[in-house]
């Protein structure tokens, strides 16, 4: 039976509970920039740097997480980020002043960046590879509904009390999962020899990921200085590239992505991650300047996707293992581009929202059946050393591919709007009335519909690499290894 068993399932829960929590962090204040900017009397461009700080240091610790869990155990150094995260919650809930809530977010970052790989590595560690999808099936779930349920628990705590409430309601979470930690997750086995932690490799990969995502993602400042940062960021990772495989023990294992099965399943991710996550800018862009409405209505409009999500993820676990990762992962994928496809004829300034939600709710199921299944099929023969440094691997290509799609969508977006309406820009085009907004709206929408074309052929060729891969189920696959073991087969 692939069924969890009691304590598999207990270990399950409570990585998830930790990875939502990080997740949530990470998307829950988006929606309160105009209440923070209004508490401080500051500018957006300050402002969202509670955002950054956030998001910078959560990628600056993605690659840390394989060495400091092979040096000091996965279960301490999870537990040891929960307790970090608690701690920056509370200052965070108590900050007076923006310098002090921005630092507060950087120190909740540098532990929720440690508990998504190291919550996959403890997860799949603590099953049998056959029990990996299922076990990823509800530790995955967080990353994917995460970012959805994010901005519609925000909108809901700013309407019942302070903005203090988006932070302070993690801290109880993060003691929560502390408890079950030392309750439920498999003890730390102790290493045969002291593991060196990679300080050089460090030194070169976290700069280097951090000046990549800040490059990609900075807001404020000329383009070139942006351009520059990426530019040295992604020498130092080269760099670092290079030396890890020759390095005995590098802080990751760069070499696992000439496997093939995982290298195809971190292509697969990288490819379909962009196009999906940058996506929501598109979703923002045309409820709020095209058609008017408030961000409450660009919540619900994301609802349904969660909901194709998190039911989707449920049955691509059960199936994974009988039908293999080409059939169910193929599947999401035809189902995330079809249903793209069908957005992409039918999309019209005043086309109807629950259209829309129908659509979301396939796009969601899609990707309920591509990106957990994905990572899971990857690592499925990964252990020890290399299942952490897989996992990483893994969180730190899903983490950079979403902010190089959002990045790449909302430039494509702005760059084609400006050229179609004549050198009207979103921004000028946000300040002007309805009425005068209409005059546009068919124009932007086509605008719109380039940008989604551009995007669904990136997820196509997520297709084409994944329908390349070998097709045959992990079940046979044991079971023909099985037998040849056994003398069955030549």
């Amino acid at each position: 039976m692939n069924k969890l068993t009691r304590p598999e399932l207990r270990a399950a829960i409570v990585l998830a509970s930790g990875g939502l929590m990080a997740v949530l962090d990470a998307t829950i204040v988006a929606v309160a920039l105009p209440q923070l900017m209004a508490a401080f009397g500051t500018s957006l461009t300050s402002v969202q740097w509670i955002i950054t700080a956030y998001t910078l240091a959560m990628v600056a610790t993605v690659p840390l997480a394989a060495g400091l869990a092979a040096r000091w155990g996965a279960r301490r150094v999870y537990l040891a980020a929960l307790a970090g995260f608690a701690v920056a919650s509370s200052v965070a809930g108590a900050a007076g002043g923006l310098g002090w809530l921005i630092a507060a977010r950087a120190a909740q970052g540098l532990s929720g960046g440690l508990m998504a790989p190291l919550g996959m590595a403890i997860g799949f560690g603590a099953v049998a590879a056959e029990r990996r999808g299922r076990m990823m099936a509800i530790t995955g779930l967080p990353m994917l509904i995460g970012p959805i349920l994010g901005p519609i628990l925000g909108a809901a705590l700013l309407g019942t009390g302070s903005w203090r409430a988006l932070f302070y309601i993690t801290v109880p979470l993060a003691l929560l999962g502390a408890a079950g930690t030392l309750a439920w997750l498999p003890a730390d086995t102790t290493p045969g020899r002291r593991i060196r932690l990679d300080l050089t490799g460090a030194m070169l990969l976290v700069p280097g990921i951090v000046a990549v995502a800040y490059g990609i993602s900075a807001q404020d400042g000329p383009a070139w200085a942006r351009i520059a940062t990426a530019a040295v960021g992604a020498a130092l990772v080269a760099v670092f590239s290079v030396r890890a495989l020759r390095h005995p023990e590098p802080l990751l294992r760069i070499r696992l992505l000439g496997n093939p099965t995982f290298g195809r399943g971190a292509a697969v991710l990288a490819l379909y991650a962009a196009p999906y996550f940058g996506s929501v800018v598109l979703s923002s862009t045309y409820v709020q300047i095209l058609r008017s409405d408030s961000a409450s209505v660009t919540a619900v409009l994301m609802v349904p996707a969660a909901v194709g999500m998190g039911v989707s993820l449920q049955v691509a676990a059960r199936l994974l293992e009988r039908l293999g990762p080409r059939l169910v992962v193929g599947t999401g994928l035809g189902l995330a581009i079809g249903s793209g496809l069908v957005q992409l004829v039918i999309l019209r300034p005043d086309t109807p929202y629950p259209v829309l939600g129908l659509l979301g709710l396939l796009q969601g199921a899609g990707a309920g059946a591509i990106m957990m299944p994905t990572m899971s099929s990857s690592s499925r023969d990964l252990n020890g050393p290399d299942l952490a440094s897989g996992s990483a691997l893994l969180s730190l290509v899903s983490t950079i591919a979403n902010g190089m799609g959002t990045v790449a969508v909302s430039t494509l977006f702005t760059w084609l709007t400006a050229a179609m309406t004549g050198g009207g820009s979103l921004a000028a085009l946000a300040d002007l009335g309805a009425a005068a907004r209409a005059a546009d709206a068919a124009t932007i929408v086509d605008a719109q519909r380039l940008t989604q074309a551009a995007g669904l052929i990136v997820m196509s060729l997520a297709l084409v690499v994944r329908l390349r891969s070998p097709g045959r189920p992990p079940a046979i696959l044991d079971r023909r290894d099985s037998a040849a073991k056994a003398g069955a087969v030549p």
